[in-house]
């Protein structure tokens, strides 16, 4: 599981920035085919299961977020030859692999944090989502897109420290829903996923352009999201989302829950 999840943080944003998979018309290359996958099985797990497999949560939370980091630091960051000539991909591969999956295993460590930067996270991935339903963004200025996206994360974050049960439920939901609407989308290609590159590598060109096909997505992943909460709150809301989760025989349980 721990490898399908590196693979999910590395392949996909990877692929995006290189061979754009998610513009219309664009060709279905391997690396989409299994970024995918990856991502919808892991959205799924996110997007109905988050409260119930704590450390797998715990893990996927510090992934995300160390992978989206060095992603957004590299490509921003990046030289006009890139940082090794036709090797800048795989630098990029192999440091927000290592970024990412460290992230996550000390993330497993400290739930608290975690939790509240599940917040942070869930925020940010809104923020995504509202900005992709115009063509460009919905703001268009670069300084206004930081400023909305920085506000909503740390909206999350509060959230996230005042109201953590529910926030669990509803960020886990969102941010799964919005990796599983990102891999269909690398199957369909209807320019969703394009929105990703042009809101978080502020230095490259990134056309973005909305049509029916891309607002239904839009539509879809908020209905995946309402869903996922529904399914979490009606079978996970009074499941001990901690360490402690042990199981009938005593025993610790390691992924999950205790009632």
């Amino acid at each position: 599981m721990l490898i399908l999840t590196c693979l999910l943080g590395i392949l996909f944003p990877l692929n995006i920035n290189a061979q754009d998979p998610g513009e219309p018309g664009s060709k279905l290359t391997v690396h989409a085919i299994i970024a995918g996958i990856i991502l919808i099985i892991t959205g799924i797990i996110f997007c109905f299961f988050g409260r119930r497999v704590y450390r797998l949560t715990l893990f996927l939370i510090g992934f995300y977020i160390g992978t989206i980091i060095a992603l957004v630091a590299l490509s921003n960051g990046e030289p006009q030859g890139g940082f090794a000539g036709a090797a800048s991909n795989t630098i990029i591969l192999v440091v927000s692999l290592a970024i990412g999956f460290v992230v996550g295993l000390i993330f497993m460590c400290c739930s608290t944090i975690a939790v509240w930067l599940l917040g942070a996270l869930a925020g940010y991935v809104f923020a995504l989502w509202i900005l992709a339903f115009a063509s460009g963004g919905v703001i268009h200025s670069k300084a206004g897109r930081i400023i909305f996206i920085v506000v909503l994360v740390l909206i999350g974050l509060l959230l996230a420290i005042f109201f953590k049960n529910i926030l669990i439920i509803l960020g886990t939901a969102f941010i799964g829903a919005y990796a599983i609407i990102l891999g269909v989308d690398l199957f369909v290609r209807t320019g969703f996923a394009s929105s990703v590159r042009a809101f978080m590598v502020g230095n490259h060109d990134a056309d973005y352009e909305v049509n029916t096909n891309v607002y239904i997505m839009l539509v879809a992943l908020f209905v995946l999201f309402i869903l996922g909460s529904i399914f979490q709150y009606r079978y996970y809301k009074n499941h001990h989302f901690g360490p402690d989760a042990v199981k009938p025989d005593g025993k610790r349980r390691f992924w999950s829950r205790r009632v």
